[in-house]
């Protein structure tokens, strides 16, 4: 067997601990604030579906498919610059660019218009995740990257929280229009803040392109990096599908409950639940996978299997007490995979390919999950009973089925980064 080629960085760059650390909490920032104007409008589903009369396929579209289709083609050459350019430009400058169109969603006059605002805002975020994960490629040795991708994950996921809670609080005080301009003008604040105090690190480890290698030879072996892109895409279609419609499942099967009582629940799973999974996962890819390449791989494919009895219960719970509680724990075990599966790809590609290989993996996600998905979550809905909670409930269980799609790619990964270390 052909050994992999795997690039080794046990010494960070030459800068402070402490302003490492730093530059780790300023990009969760970002991270945070890219989730927050990302779930917000789930929160907003309802009332923008009343006011423009939209049906649930619609709906869909809006909060998938469009937002994520360009999103996704973006990321690709914003990934490819990442890979050469300045990161710290790309990052700051994709900040501004989904918060000025996530305050033009608050101004939106009908479908269309809402519709255009979240492509702006999925093309916008499309540079945010690939040049952050370069830059903390660069930033933190091997040994710890699965700890500083773990808390940026879990940071992200507190987004959603944020999101989630903040956008019930809002839509319940000053309504969903103006809870977009919030955003939208505190986002355009923290950029400046994240311009003025972050700076672009040197490169390391970067290693010469040989004669007529392309960027594909630089991703590694095409056949492990096929099964990562095949598990991102399930998990996602299996994840983000449904959890673009829980807060609407929520309001149609809790009625009782009140928009800020479903954020709360839904961001304490989606946000602090995933967070503490991360950083757990985190710390244990740091104790377990600097022994083995392998190992982040087949940890994921257990949790994946562990994750479902609690996931899928959460959608047949009886009472909303219930229900919160068995996405919580789902979602901290789910949220387990976050650092080791990221470090695990850093592992397989080549230095100077990190952003684009986090662009095409999280692509296959975007447009499997976030836009495929809830739009398929909804057509199915609408077949089964259209604006009903029981659509709603088997529609997800029957997307949340692809999930073992997903432990079949976690597990030929595990043997394919096995055999060409053999």
């Amino acid at each position: 067997m052909k050994a992999i080629d795997m690039p080794v960085q046990e010494l960070a760059p030459d800068v402070s601990p402490r302003y490492r650390a730093y530059v780790l909490f300023a990009l969760a920032v970002v991270g945070f604030m890219c989730s927050v104007d990302k779930v917000v409008i789930t929160m907003f589903v309802e009332p923008i579906r009343k006011e423009f009369g939209l049906s649930d396929t619609q709906l869909g579209l809006m909060t998938g498919l469009a937002f994520s289709l360009l999103g996704g083609l973006a990321a690709i050459p914003l990934a490819r610059w990442a890979d050469r350019g300045n990161r710290k430009w790309i990052i700051g400058g994709s900040f501004v660019a989904w918060t000025v169109m996530t305050a033009a969603s608050g101004v939106a006059t009908n479908f269309l218009q809402m519709l255009a605002a979240r492509i702006g805002v999925g093309i916008g975020e499309a540079g945010c995740i690939p040049s952050t994960h370069s830059m903390l490629g660069d930033y933190y040795p091997r040994k710890l990257r699965g700890r500083a991708l773990g808390i940026h994950s879990a940071v992200s996921y507190l987004g959603m929280l944020g999101g989630l809670l903040g956008g019930g609080i809002l839509v319940q005080t000053i309504g969903w229009r103006s809870g977009f301009v919030v955003l939208g003008v505190l986002g355009l604040v923290l950029s400046v803040a994240f311009h003025l105090t972050v700076r672009e690190p040197a490169r390391v480890d970067t290693a010469p392109q040989a004669a007529g290698e392309n960027m594909f030879k630089r991703l590694g072996d095409p056949r492990a990096f096929l099964f990562l892109v095949g598990a991102f895409s399930t998990t996602a279609l299996a994840g983000a599908a449904t959890m673009a419609w829980l807060p609407a499942y929520f309001a149609r099967a809790f009625t009782t409950l009140t928009p800020i009582q479903i954020g709360g629940g839904l961001g304490l799973c989606l946000g602090l639940a995933t967070a503490i999974g991360s950083i757990t996962g985190g710390a244990l890819s740091v104790r377990y996978g600097v022994r083995s390449r392998a190992w982040g791989a087949g940890f994921a494919a257990v949790v994946q299997v562990v994750v479902m009895p609690f996931y899928v219960g959460s959608f047949h719970a009886a009472n909303p007490l219930a229900a919160f509680g068995l996405l919580f724990c789902a979602l901290f075990i789910a949220g387990m995979i976050l650092g080791p599966v990221f470090a695990t790809l850093q592992d397989l590609v080549k230095p100077d390919a990190r952003a684009t290989a986090v662009a095409i993996v999280s692509v296959a996600g975007v447009v499997f999950g976030q836009g495929l998905g809830p739009l398929v979550v909804g057509a199915i809905s609408d077949f089964v009973a259209t604006g009903t909670a029981e659509g709603l409930r088997w529609a997800m269980t029957w997307v949340a089925m692809v999930n073992w799609l997903t432990v079949l790619w976690f597990w030929l990964l595990k043997r394919r980064i096995q055999a060409l270390g053999a």
